[in-house]
């Protein structure tokens, strides 16, 4: 008899003949025990959905918003907890001065002027060493389109999978996801969670993954279908500080350096 991995219909709180899921395999190693206590030092909530543009929104005179063209033909933005990523013009890890400070934001930062396509560069901050626990909460809620995110620098152990347990709600959201965590019936399990750097989120539900955040540096965060990466649906988890970094070294490259000098044309002379 065959198995299913990561059954579309997410119910991975009870054992099945038919199907398994990520959350319900075992480790082979030894897992961080720190990992597995009660409260992590941090706590993430992360819905991501999309924005879907009105014709009068998206193509306004003297503008341009990136998009992604749907297969249903919607004009769409993908949104990390309300925010699309922009990418910084240069490497954070050695040209951090190159970004200027007020193009950063999150989910308890945001511009000011941000607006419902919120597009700068979203960034968590994690302290070096925290446990961390991030809840990934599925509000796009296209049928058979589960995201499959990856996590640079690091691998994650997935505590649990699922949809809401509420027969009354039909489509999960953030408040929802919250409400749930606060009653405990988000599903968890802490006997031998597996490791993996990369996990689909079922669609119109959610995933729960810890790791400890020993590694420092900044590292993407992304959903792995490139067309909604190109429309924001990723971030940048900054672990530690500068001071946690090894220094620059002397006359290392940085952007544009390996362009040719720009020399100006001569000047125009009348004949």
């Amino acid at each position: 008899m065959y198995k299913v991995l990561n059954p579309l219909d997410a119910i991975c709180n009870r054992p099945r003949r038919d199907a398994v899921c990520v959350n319900q395999l075992r480790n082979a190693k030894k897992v961080d025990r720190a990992l597995l206590q009660e409260r992590p030092d941090v706590k993430i909530f992360l819905p991501f959905r999309f924005l879907v543009y009105r014709p009068e929104d998206l193509f306004r005179p003297n503008t341009y918003n990136r998009f992604l063209a749907a297969p249903g033909g919607d004009h769409v933005l993908s949104l990390i907890d309300e925010i699309s990523h922009v990418s910084p013009p240069a490497p954070l890890v050695s040209q951090l001065e190159d970004t200027p400070p007020e193009q950063f934001c999150n989910g308890d930062n945001r511009p000011a002027d941000c607006g419902k396509n919120c597009m700068c560069t979203h960034m968590i901050d994690i302290p070096l060493n925290a446990i961390v626990e991030v809840v990934l909460v599925d509000e796009v809620q296209s049928p058979n389109l589960s995201h499959p995110f990856h996590l640079h620098g690091y691998a994650f152990n997935v505590i649990g999978i699922g949809r809401s347990p509420d027969q009354n709600v039909k489509k999960i959201n953030l408040k929802h996801a919250l409400d749930l965590d606060r009653r405990g019936l988000l599903n968890r399990q802490f006997n031998l969670p597996p490791a993996k750097d990369t996990i689909a989120v079922p669609n119109n539900g959610y995933v729960i993954f810890r790791f400890r955040a020993d590694n420092p540096g900044y590292w993407l965060f992304h959903c792995h279908f490139l067309m909604h990466i190109l429309i924001g649906m990723n971030l940048i988890v900054h672990v530690g500080t500068q001071a946690d970094l090894p220094p620059v070294p002397p006359n290392f490259p940085t952007c544009g350096n390996h362009l040719p000098p720009i020399t100006p044309p001569p000047p125009l002379t009348n004949h």
